[in-house]
């Protein structure tokens, strides 16, 4: 039997890739006991904030008391922290934490940092749009040239995302009811209030978007599932299908081998006017969308325990086939209610 944990957030997705295996047992910890994914679990902790000096402690108890083999940290900001206590968990406790070394994690995480390291490789350079960085809102105003987008430096989803319209083209989805993300320049102040965390500015892209599920081991990508995204409701929340483009590959290709990047990893881009793809984000983890390879036979966290644990030594590329169709979803809503039910 194979304990696994999953860290700090909703991961429905990879409860269901794991559940492939008869041999599974999977721990999580949750942010609520009304979690509906709790469900899905053998067994959930409610476990301090990440970024609480009683998360580690808290960690390693759990790991002890529920005999855990490998650890899958599902959250973006907690990325950096499991990685830098990775070795000292499996010296601790014979845990292995699956995830990209801490440089790698740490590069792909930030943005800024990311854009910067592959702009300054030959080999991926052309995969990076002009891009700016501001830290207060007046600085946004100053640099912002419309149209473009607006998101964190590190962020989850789709938190903090805005797209830079002119006043002309808000006024008109105003008046629609859809301004959603949209933001216009005289929205913005000339404030020297800073942002919790920076903000990337880059060119609005029109092209298709593309997303590509990873698995790598020892810098060679061995499994992947190249997805079209057909329609963005917002974070996860999208309509995908399976597909398969040389170039999209290739660019995973060269950006694992730039950033040293291992295990599971999700890349997206973006095709500019002239239709050249154009990184948009990497997430150094499994995302939700790691049950579509599940779907389409090519089962990348099966797989991947299976190279963990010595069952399976094949390192062959496999491709999930094209033409798979999917939803995605939000693993929660949450709603504000008033009144004695909230």
């Amino acid at each position: 039997m194979i304990t696994v944990l999953l860290t700090d957030g909703e991961f429905t997705g990879m409860i269901r890739s794991l559940r492939e295996r008869a041999d599974i047992r999977i721990v999580g910890f949750c942010f609520s006991e009304n979690a509906a994914h709790t469900a899905m679990l053998d067994k959930s902790y409610i476990a301090p904030s990440w970024d609480s000096p009683e998360y580690i402690p808290f960690l390693f108890e759990v790991i002890e008391k529920e005999r855990i083999d490998f650890i899958f940290p599902v959250v973006t900001k907690s990325l950096s922290l499991m990685a830098s206590k990775a070795q000292e968990i499996k010296d601790k406790t014979g845990a292995v934490v699956v995830t990209s070394p801490y440089q790698a994690i740490s590069n792909a995480n930030n943005k800024s940092d990311l854009f910067k390291t592959l702009k300054a490789d030959p080999s991926t350079a052309g995969y990076i749009t002009d891009f700016d960085v501001a830290k207060t809102v007046g600085e946004l105003k100053d640099k912002i040239k419309v149209p473009c987008v607006v998101k964190p430096v590190i962020g989850e989803n789709k938190e903090g995302f805005a797209k830079v319209v002119t006043d002309d083209e808000f006024s008109k989805a105003f008046l629609k009811g859809e301004t959603g993300s949209l933001i216009c320049p005289s929205l913005l102040s000339d404030s020297d209030s800073e942002f919790s965390e920076p903000r990337l500015i880059m060119p609005y892209l029109p092209g298709q978007e593309w997303d590509a599920d990873l698995l790598v081991f020892d810098g060679k990508i061995i499994s992947a599932t190249i997805r079209k995204n057909l329609d963005m409701f917002g974070g996860l929340s999208s309509c995908t299908e399976t597909s398969y483009d040389i170039r999209v590959l290739e660019a995973c290709e060269k950006i694992v081998d730039v950033l040293g990047l291992n295990y599971l990893s999700c890349i997206s881009f973006k095709e500019d006017e002239n239709g050249d793809l154009k990184l948009l984000e990497i997430n150094p983890r499994a995302m939700g969308s790691i049950y579509v390879s599940a779907v389409g036979g090519n089962n990348l966290v099966t797989r991947l325990l299976s190279n963990l644990t010595s069952e399976d030594d094949d390192r062959t590329f496999r491709l999930t086939p094209s033409g798979i169709k999917t939803s995605l979803y939000y693993d929660i809503v949450v709603l504000n209610r008033e009144g004695e039910n909230r």
